[in-house]
């Protein structure tokens, strides 16, 4: 059964269940949730089509269940994922755990570390995670699950 097949009436669909998604996940950079006009603005600041807060709004609430392209195009790009987010006839469980991944990043600050972390080597990456947990130690924060990225506990 495809993911359209498997809908119900009060199903939202695939679409507004990935935009609903990225709407809870990607956090501004003070952690608060975009609204549609941000989102709107921020497409038309890179040069997107110019949608409306009505048109946005009935695709993340399910009633257009087929979007235009550009307009999802334009949507990807704001959030950063690729196109193929929202692929409806794939499952979206590894993308929806890397999309939670980064947005945890983003409202943490730490990207600007992961960044100047990139071409380390391995003794070099194990020393960095060492005084990273050293610190958290310090802080009083909780140790770090080293298989999920979370917090223990």
């Amino acid at each position: 059964m495809t993911p359209a097949e498997s809908e119900t009436p009060q199903d939202p669909g695939v679409i507004a269940k990935k935009l609903q998604f990225l709407f809870e996940t990607v956090r501004k950079p003070d952690g608060r949730k975009y609204t549609y006009r941000e989102v709107l603005d921020g497409i038309i600041a890179k040069g997107g089509p110019t949608l409306s807060i009505g048109y946005l709004s009935q695709l993340v609430n399910g009633v257009r269940k087929n979007p235009m392209l550009d307009a999802l195009v334009a949507i990807a790009a704001f959030f950063k994922v690729p196109l193929s987010f929202f692929d409806v006839t794939t499952d979206s469980a590894e993308a929806e755990a890397r999309m939670k991944l980064t947005a945890r990043l983003q409202s943490a600050g730490v990207e600007s570390l992961a960044q100047r972390a990139v071409g380390l080597n391995q003794g070099n990456l194990k020393a960095l995670e060492t005084l990273i947990d050293q610190m958290r130690t310090m802080q009083g924060l909780p140790p770090v699950d080293h298989e999920t990225g979370g917090d223990d506990g």
